[in-house]
């Protein structure tokens, strides 16, 4: 039996693997697993930015994300994303539980870290650093390599100035 392979089928696949490249490795701190940390690159003038990662937590105890930080913006602040009669609203969380044998994914229209007020631009293969302090497992510093930008209205882009913000605190 011959396999085709449509040409979209092909971009995705290649899409798939180039921003696939860049990976972090995973970082164990206490009970907690930190992997697949990434952030997208930001075109000049772009103040926010934001980054993903999956967080497990293999212990008998919930543990707490409190904040983050990182050299590259003035403030890195936990959001939520939700559609709301066809808006996008993100929401500040002022922390995020991390239950007994659980995960918490962080991705593209959900969960995020966002950075805030960039002082340079996000540029495709570098590498930024940033500090997560969580309630039990103290201070974690992870690598968040930065991924391509995805083309306009390409899978997983979300622009931030068309978003409402609604503060929950």
């Amino acid at each position: 039996m011959k396999r085709y392979f449509s040409m979209q089928r092909m971009a995705l696949l290649f899409c798939w693997l180039a921003l696939g490249a860049a990976h972090a490795e995973p970082v164990h701190q206490g009970t907690l697993l930190l992997d697949g940390a990434y952030a997208r690159a930001t075109v000049p003038g772009q103040e926010v930015g934001a980054a993903y990662l999956t967080i497990e937590n293999t212990g008998a105890a919930a543990d707490r994300l409190m904040g983050a930080s990182s050299s590259v913006a003035r403030s890195v602040v936990l959001h939520s994303s939700q559609m709301d009669q066809g808006m996008a609203r993100m929401h500040h969380e002022a922390s995020l539980e991390i239950p007994a044998h659980g995960r918490v994914e962080m991705m593209p229209g959900g969960l995020h870290l966002m950075l805030e007020d960039l002082k340079k631009p996000l540029r495709e293969g570098e590498t930024l650093r940033m500090k997560l302090k969580f309630e039990h497992a103290g201070e974690v510093d992870i690598a968040v390599p930065v991924k391509p930008l995805l083309p306009e209205g390409g899978m997983g882009t979300m622009h931030h100035d068309s978003m409402h913000h609604d503060s929950m605190h």
